[in-house]
């Protein structure tokens, strides 16, 4: 079977094997883990860390390029990563909040306080251009960077829940960023 990292298991030296499909532990005897061994295939080994251990960390490191994720921290980062440069109304515009954008609106504010007279032309989502006065880019600017903390609110929120062990599901992470 060719490598498809979204439907494939990894076996650690103490037996547990992963699944990537369900993305979870799974029994040595899960019939469709069986199954696909007696299709001719073979579990990867666990990745290691750099202490020698094999960790979902490790493992999520190898998983992350293939946007698979076995880790709910790591699921959690990726989904307000996605969210947050998603995009964001204001005003009934919606502007990209992509890193770029985010940096671009931070130095057009520093403009606008030095000089309330400077107007911006500024792409919005849909392509077009929209003509700002110094005002409203600090105004957009500003419900952008709520946006982006809200985001980073909502992330670490979820954080605490998987510590506390209240949040286990990875349902649970893309509600909060429904």
């Amino acid at each position: 079977m060719r490598y498809d990292p979204t439907n494939w298991y990894w076996q650690a030296s103490d037996g547990r094997v992963l699944s990537s499909a369900v993305r979870a532990v799974v029994a040595a005897n899960d019939p469709t883990y069986l199954a696909w061994l007696a299709a001719g295939n073979r579990a990867t080994p666990w990745p290691i860390d750099a202490a020698g251990a094999q960790t979902t960390a490790a493992l999520q490191d190898v998983l992350t390029p293939f946007d698979v994720f076995v880790d709910l921290k790591a699921y959690a980062a990726f989904k307000r990563y996605a969210k947050e440069t998603a995009g964001t109304a204001v005003n009934g515009m919606t502007y990209l909040t992509d890193r770029e954008t985010q940096s671009k609106m931070a130095a057009a504010v520093l403009l606008a306080q030095v000089n309330s007279a400077a107007t911006f032309k500024w792409k919005v989502a849909d392509g077009s251009f929209v003509t700002l006065d110094a005002a409203t880019m600090i105004t957009v600017a500003t419900a952008v960077g709520s946006y982006v903390q809200q985001c980073f609110a909502a992330e670490a929120t979820l954080i605490v829940g998987i510590n506390a062990g209240t949040i286990t599901k990875f349902e649970q992470v893309d509600a909060a960023f429904a």
